[in-house]
């Protein structure tokens, strides 16, 4: 059961982690349309070596998972078959109506001592604009053999030693300097929920359980007049294995961070123009008139892409004081921070999104906040659910 869920959601797992960073900020989204769909395994290699690109997808993708797991991860490959057998390119879309073409990848890395199926390492990929952008590993209690053939066994108590040693390799793969994310650990302690800013660089630690595992995460993030941009962010399980890695740094450069407009401005531009916002019923019926209290209304400062050029804007959300046609509760509105410009306005039904009419300027934003370990639970659990009504459903019909 295990591995058909894996096998059915991990494509759709994969672009989620990968735009999670930046999730999806538009009021509705068209489905998902795929620029190439097909799976198409490439054979397994023979015994210690590395598995030969598949052309029928991009190779340079490839060739770059294949340096982390070489390079980064330091996987002995004499101890390993390696097997893709995932190779798929998606665009953005449900998350995002932007031009983004995600390469999706998975490995196999199976231990040719052990016939047990469960020995079974899988590593994920998100690769954009020739960066990857994230990789994770499952199961989350997973240790490679790796070249030096050390394997870490201690707790909580050395991952700091742990996640310095791989900032130190990983740095180099990356060629982006991270002493100043290695220095910020000195202080830390991976135990315990914390968070420290040096400079233009805010650290942020919280341990979580996935299922029964204890894994510490830590983000670090170039942040500018409160607002948010790249971030590097990892995963660290109780033996001190990093188990996955989300790196925009390389991904979004940063355009105007300047903030012009303060909190109190944009609640006031918002309620300002609420005045022309309006959507439509199915039966055609204008929803307008929107009734909100200013105490009601909450803004915050995140930042969001314009052809991978990070920006700062507000999110507004304005609860509204009843509910209006079609279960709408409140209405959602996006301002520049620099320029004070209205760049969308939305509604919101229920927790989701309710618009048809939404107005978008000439770029599709995103806003942060989203995890990897949040993003991960959330569609296991739903392939979980949607796996099990499906075995309801047959054992009803039987």
């Amino acid at each position: 059961m295990k591995k058909e869920i894996t096998k059915i959601f991990a494509p759709l797992l994969v672009v989620l982690i990968a735009t999670s960073f930046f999730g999806a900020f538009s009021a509705s989204v068209a489905g998902q349309t795929a620029a190439a769909q097909d799976n198409v395994p490439a054979p397994t290699p023979a015994t210690g070596t590395t598995p030969p690109l598949n052309p029928s997808q991009t190779a340079a993708a490839q060739e770059k998972a294949m340096d982390i797991i070489k390079n980064v991860m330091s996987v002995d490959l004499s101890k390993y078959t390696i097997e893709l057998q995932i190779n798929s390119i998606m665009d953005g879309s449900p998350l995002s109506k932007d031009n983004r073409k995600i390469t999706n990848l998975m490995y196999a890395l199976t231990p040719i001592e052990s016939k047990d199926e469960n020995s079974v390492i899988e590593v994920y990929f998100a690769v954009e604009k020739d960066v990857v952008t994230n990789y994770f590993i499952t199961p989350v209690t997973s240790q490679v053999i790796t070249t030096s053939q050390v394997i870490t066994t201690t707790q909580f108590a050395n991952q700091q030693e742990a996640v310095k040693g791989f900032l130190e390799k990983y740095q180099t793969y990356t060629t982006i300097d991270s002493g100043n994310l290695i220095a910020m650990l000195d202080n830390a302690d991976l135990s315990k929920n914390s968070a420290a800013t040096q400079g233009n660089t805010k650290l942020v630690l919280s341990n979580s359980l996935f299922g029964t595992t204890e894994q510490a995460t830590l983000r670090w993030t170039h942040t500018v007049n409160g607002a948010d941009y790249t971030a590097l962010e990892i995963g660290v399980n109780a033996n001190g294995s990093v188990i996955s890695v989300y790196d925009t740094r390389a991904l979004y450069t940063i355009g105007d961070t300047s903030i012009n407009i303060s909190k109190e401005q944009a609640i006031d531009i918002a309620l300002e123009n609420l005045k022309d916002y309006s959507y439509d019923m199915f039966d055609g019926v204008l929803v307008s008139d929107f009734k909100v209290s200013r105490e009601n209304v909450v803004a915050t400062l995140v930042t969001g892409p314009v052809d991978y050029e990070l920006r700062p804007y507000w999110d507004l959300r304005m609860m509204l004081d009843e509910v209006y046609p079609g279960g709408v509760q409140g209405i959602t509105a996006f301002i520049w921070a620099n320029t004070g410009e209205v760049i969308s306005y939305s509604n919101m039904a229920f927790g989701g999104d309710y618009a048809d009419n939404t107005n978008y300027t000439d770029s599709e934003l995103t806003s942060p906040n989203y995890t990897l370990t949040a993003v991960m639970v959330a569609v296991i659990v739903a392939a979980i659910a949607i796996v099990t009504i499906g075995l309801m459903t047959k054992r009803k019909r039987i």
